[in-house]
């Protein structure tokens, strides 16, 4: 009996053992690339070839103009990582109407919905995931609305 339960036990327990450890990714070996002349993005998740997990990071004193996505993939959930986000909506960059987001702060952007975003006070870092519309649960759906 014992013969049959250690080896039992040992292929029961293995998979936990395998899997049981958590993996810190090192963001700075990672492609990234430069956009808007000043930020850079990191890819951490890509399906059909597109990005929908990234990290946005912006220097001290950077600002993206105002632009809006080209193609319908969807909205953007962005969470501030680091530093403070100033934020703004239009096609007119207008620093009296910007919004100042701390670390910790979550958005929900449509993808053709024209913005900026500058680092007016420090290093910021994003996290930006791409949604399809349908997917986020009812409490955003409500605020979108």
């Amino acid at each position: 009996m014992i013969k049959l339960l250690l080896p039992a036990l040992v292929l029961g327990f293995s998979p936990l053992i395998v899997f049981a450890d958590t993996k810190l990714i090192d963001v700075d070996i990672l492609e990234s690339r430069q956009v808007h002349d000043v930020a850079k993005i990191t890819p951490l998740a890509i399906v059909d070839g597109k990005p929908m997990v990234l990290l946005l990071d912006l220097p001290a004193g950077g600002v993206v103009p105002p632009h809006a996505t080209e193609s319908e993939s969807g909205l953007r959930l962005l969470t501030v990582i680091s530093g403070n986000l100033h934020w703004g909506d239009g096609t007119e960059m207008d620093q009296e109407q910007e919004r100042v987001f701390p670390a910790g702060s979550v958005l929900v952007v449509s993808e053709q919905d024209p913005h900026w975003l500058a680092a007016r006070d420090g290093a910021l870092q994003l996290q930006l995931v791409t949604l399809a519309r349908d997917t986020p649960v009812p409490g955003i759906q409500e605020q979108l609305e």
